[in-house]
């Protein structure tokens, strides 16, 4: 997935704006905003079940895509501190971020969203996890931490862990205002989408819909509640197929 993120961004600018691939993340966009107010103070977590979906590269994309279209400040955070691969794209360092951000007691002033070639896009690294990464977030510093970088920027896109390996993405939940989940067209087992799902769920998670890639990383499909049949019938509780 790094190699497949840094590759798209090699050479002139940063994305082709009237590209098929900003077509579609733009009809997610308008989608999105039937059930968000895009012009309000917004988090919103990209996760998957697993690694390799391309969750690093629609959390870009759909970034620059609202920073385009959007007027509002936005702010990408690669929330995935394990195995961070956003600050490669910008080429900047790694360092500070976000982990360094949660590890202190104090706010961090040191640690700062950076500055894109997009006006009102901004960036803030993984940061550096040290050796016990899950006790970043036992202190439940990170809804803390969201309030304060919302403080200059309207709209947070979180790049996050996948579900399933790792449990980081549950202690995000809290400070979310909905979770994009992506699978892999051709690739991603229904049983391992519906494991997600259910991890989600587990703890709540607003999930506004499935952003299904196609095997070719060109385009990105987006489906509703209904996609892999995990919603719920009204008067059911049993899950749908």
């Amino acid at each position: 997935m790094r190699d497949s993120v840094t590759k798209k961004f090699e050479g002139g600018a940063l994305f082709d704006i009237e590209s098929p691939m900003a077509i579609e993340l733009r009809r997610i966009m308008i989608r999105l905003s039937r059930s968000l107010d895009l012009d309000s103070k917004l988090c919103l977590m990209v996760t998957s079940a697993e690694r390799g979906e391309g969750k690093s590269l629609f959390a870009l994309q759909f970034s620059l895509v609202l920073a385009y279209h959007l007027t509002q400040q936005i702010l990408l955070i690669d929330a995935d501190v394990r195995r961070p691969v956003q600050h490669t794209v910008f080429n900047v360092s790694c360092s500070p971020g976000l982990a360094d951000y949660l590890a202190t007691s104090e706010p961090d002033q040191s640690v700062k969203a950076l500055p894109t070639r997009v006006p009102n896009l901004k960036f803030l690294p993984a940061g550096v996890i040290g050796s016990h990464p899950s006790r970043l977030f036992s202190s439940g510093r990170f809804p803390a931490a969201i309030r304060h970088f919302q403080q200059d920027h309207d709209i947070v896109i979180l790049d996050a862990p996948p579900v399933v390996p790792v449990s980081d993405p549950l202690h995000y939940v809290e400070a979310v205002d909905g979770v994009l989940f992506l699978v892999m067209a051709g690739h991603t087992s229904r049983d391992l989408a519906l494991r997600g799902v259910e991890i989600l769920r587990s703890v709540d998670a607003k999930i506004l819909g499935v952003i299904a890639n196609n095997l070719g990383e060109v385009l990105p499909y987006y489906y509703d509640k209904k996609y892999y049949g995990y919603h719920k019938e009204r008067g059911n509780s049993n899950r749908s197929t």
